[in-house]
């Protein structure tokens, strides 16, 4: 097995990731149902605090819990993701680039085999984390708009003198330049959806190929002005990523449309080391075991998470039925 491919044994058939396309199948036995022994891919939320005042963010720090942990324990964390054999972590907050000792934490994980992306707005990445951050299998870096004004309206800077489109262009050009693979993440809302096509131009010419679209999610601190950040309509956006797709076909351009919200799918980490996950219906956000004192094993269960659901929101319709003849039980 090459480092690009993955693969994680399961008593129903193999969970499999691709580390260049950055993305999961599986090969199911004939007559299993793919219930996931513990989690294949993990949000970890590594601090609350955030320099941005985005809109519409998701990890706001009004909702998070305050405490802070210690770097052992940050380390603890982590190792307790390695022993649940997951496969995937993003690595977000707030902004994880506050906390010195995210990069040892992409240090341990990566050390282990454990795909880390690194979710930031680029503020405080400097030219001397890049060693450490070149590990990672992408940097997703925040633009909502090639328009500075727009960008900065919906990710405004706590910093007076803080500018958080020039920020954001200065991380861009240090992946591109360090030959890390940056993915754009963009949120949509009715202040830039009628940018795609432009900021489509403005990332490309940048050297970016891997671009991350999203209708913004009733989640956080945009749950109480969802109605007003979402247009009517929102198919101009799904033409406009055709075209898109069409001109640039060598830029990988994904497009959610958040109109299938699954609750309690995705595992996630609290600040404080608790693991738990969000009602998206509801907007609550729910805790259940500590990662600092206990294991992954402790809150992985069908009725605190849609197993199900998990599944299917990570591997998709990518399944290969493959005959139950030979079929070895799982040796742990």
């Amino acid at each position: 097995m090459s480092a690009r491919i993955r693969e994680r044994q399961e008593s129903w058939g193999t969970i499999i990731y691709d580390n260049l396309r950055d993305e999961f199948s599986a090969k199911v036995f004939e007559g299993c149902v793919p219930v996931p022994r513990s989690p294949i891919g993990c949000g970890w939320l590594v601090t609350a605090p955030c320099n941005l005042v985005c809109i519409h963010c998701y990890g706001n720090v009004e909702d998070l819990p305050s405490k802070r942990l210690s770097t052992p324990q940050q380390l603890k964390v982590a190792d307790e993701v390695i022993r649940a054999g997951i496969m995937r972590q993003i690595l977000s907050g707030g902004e994880p680039l506050m906390r010195r000792d995210t990069l040892n934490v992409i240090d341990k994980l990566t050390d282990h085999g454990v795909a880390t992306i690194l979710g930031t707005n680029g503020t405080f990445l400097t030219q001397q984390m890049m060693k450490t951050v070149s590990r990672c299998t992408r940097v997703e870096i925040s633009l909502d708009s090639m328009d500075e004004r727009v960008n900065n309206e919906i990710r405004p800077s706590r910093n007076a003198k803080g500018n958080t489109y020039q920020e954001t262009l200065r991380a861009m050009g240090l992946c591109v330049d360090h030959g890390v693979a940056p993915r754009i993440l963009t949120c949509l809302n009715r202040h830039n959806s009628q940018h795609v096509e432009e900021l489509a131009q403005f990332i490309y010419e940048r050297g970016i190929r891997d671009w991350a679209i999203s209708w913004t999610l009733s989640a956080g601190r945009a749950y109480h002005i969802y109605g007003e950040l979402m247009p009517e309509e929102t198919s101009h956006v799904t033409a406009a990523v055709e075209r898109l797709r069409v001109r640039y076909p060598d830029m990988q351009i994904r497009l959610s449309d958040r109109t299938v919200n699954y609750s309690r799918y995705y595992f996630l980490i609290w600040p404080d080391g608790i693991m738990g996950t969000e009602e998206i219906v509801t907007g609550k956000k729910l805790f259940f075991a500590s990662l600092v004192t206990g294991s992954v094993q402790d809150g992985w269960k069908q009725e605190n998470y849609d197993l199900d659901a998990h599944f299917r929101k990570w591997v998709g319709d990518r399944i290969e039925v493959i005959p139950a003849e030979g079929r070895k039980p799982l040796v742990a």
